[in-house]
């Protein structure tokens, strides 16, 4: 199936982040687009969909996307973090590659250098080519490609390198020149350099980071109640390499994770059914190991599990050019740490760039839970999803004219900025009665269709 944020950016249309391409030939051409959405603020090309956005299908769409993916990851120089998936609906079958921004402009193809304008790609100028060089040599190292000096080839896991080079091969997201010379492995994965490993070398591949950078360690707790509980039911630590980590974290969540049993009507059989949707908890997971800020020593990532609730917490803050509103929707991706988001994606663990939170999102929905709930603050970003005991509609507190628009609108119903401005908002200016329709469309009460003059907030089923 063909996700529905997808079928709503094409019914979008081309843009400065989207182009349509009726195949996927000439790859040049797509190469060039890749470019210059990493050159630029990321983007998704949309091969099986016409210029006018109709879908008209690719054949063979599978093995095709594993040669895009290679060809891509051979032809654009330094290498670069971006996902190509095949999707098939009523026998139409689309490719999406999805680029996040890039890091390390400019990034090169056939010896140029490309940039994304409105919707056109074209090759840079001079100008623009100077300011890109002179951009990357002020802005800091981050702290992921900054030399890991205590780190000796003796600390590796060298099991770790191997199961990245077989999954890797399996999914058909990496080509390595020598999978048997693993210093050649991590110097095409970008995490040895110049003869000196990477700190993301260090937190994925070593035996043990965390004698390095004690803030990669995991707290995973299971309280006793919702509210001001001191007593843990289950309570450990882990550190290792991070996949290895990151699996020992999620067989905690799932172990800790209450189960429902049902019968339905037309059935004898007993229906086991967890607590809260397991693929949102691990796309959770994901996001908060391939997003938190591994710099600081006092940073970290840690999860509680409470009666009612779920809550994953990292360090570090969402990019300045996202609000937690932007989380449900189709959004730019701006990975925090694009070394360690690649290797996390070549292992499996993360699919489709930029999608993960519309992905909880969507995961609750359908498991008729209520919206998780995204809060960016200075100690770090926390994801709490709830379940169905909870009752998250005690922390939403609206003003009169949203009390007032929502009892109106019954699921499905929907209304324009200027109908809710003349009919409960008369009194407020334009800008708090857009305000207004974007806090009901972050709490998940509305859903926003379309763009510009044409925009309409529909009712969501939520109470």
């Amino acid at each position: 199936m063909i996700p529905d944020a997808i079928k709503k950016q094409i019914r979008n249309g081309e843009g400065l982040g989207t182009e349509f391409k009726t195949s996927a030939e000439p790859m040049d051409e797509i190469a060039k687009v890749v470019c210059s959405f990493l050159n630029t603020k990321g983007g998704t090309i949309f091969c099986g969909v016409d210029e006018k956005g109709k879908i008209v299908g690719i054949e063979n769409a599978n093995p095709t996307a594993l040669v895009l993916q290679s060809f891509l990851n051979d032809a654009i120089s330094p290498k670069a973090f971006f996902s190509v998936n095949a999707d098939e609906e009523d026998e139409h079958s689309i490719i999406s590659i999805e680029v996040p921004q890039g890091k390390d402009r400019p990034y090169v193809f056939k010896g140029a250098v490309y940039i994304r304008q409105k919707t056109t790609t074209r090759i840079v100028d001079a100008l623009i080519l100077r300011d890109m060089v002179q951009s990357k040599s002020v802005e800091p190292d981050r702290w992921e490609r900054r030399p890991a000096m205590a780190l000796e080839t003796e600390d590796l896991d060298n099991n770790e390198i191997l199961k990245t080079t077989e999954e890797a091969k399996k999914a058909g997201r990496f080509d390595f020149s020598d999978s048997n010379d693993h210093m050649a492995i991590l110097a095409e994965l970008g995490v040895f350099r110049f003869g000196v490993f990477t700190q993301a070398a260090d937190v994925f591949f070593a035996k043990n980071p965390a004698i390095r950078h004690p803030q990669v360690r995991v707290r995973a707790t299971r309280f006793a109640e919702d509210k001001g509980s001191n007593e843990y039911l289950d309570d450990q630590i882990f550190q290792g390499p991070l996949v290895q980590v990151f699996s020992k974290v999620l067989d905690f969540i799932e172990r800790n994770v209450s189960i429902t049993s049902h019968f339905k009507n037309d059935r004898i059989q007993r229906e086991d059914k967890p607590q809260y949707p397991l693929h949102a908890l691990r796309e959770g997971l994901v996001n908060a190991f391939a997003h938190r800020d591994y710099a600081g020593f006092s940073g970290g990532l840690s999860v509680g599990i409470y009666p009612s609730r779920i809550e994953i917490w990292n360090s570090g803050r969402l990019p300045k050019e996202l609000k937690v509103g932007d989380l449900r929707k189709n959004h730019p991706s701006l990975p925090t740490n694009p070394d360690i988001s690649h290797l996390l994606y070549i292992r499996g663990l993360m699919e489709r760039i930029g999608r993960g939170t519309q992905k909880i999102y969507n995961a609750c929905k359908e498991y008729g839970l209520p919206a998780p709930k995204w809060q960016d603050q200075p100690s770090g970003v926390t994801l709490t999803l709830y379940s169905a005991k909870s009752s998250v509609s005690d922390e939403i507190k609206l003003n009169y004219r949203q009390e007032a628009l929502i009892r109106a609108l019954s699921p499905g119903d929907e209304i324009r900025t200027k109908d809710y401005r003349k009919k409960f908002a008369s009194d407020v200016s334009e800008r708090q009665a857009r305000r207004d329709l974007t806090e009901l469309e972050d709490l998940a009460l509305l859903e926003r269709n379309g763009k510009g003059a044409a925009t309409r907030y529909v009712r969501t089923n939520r109470t």
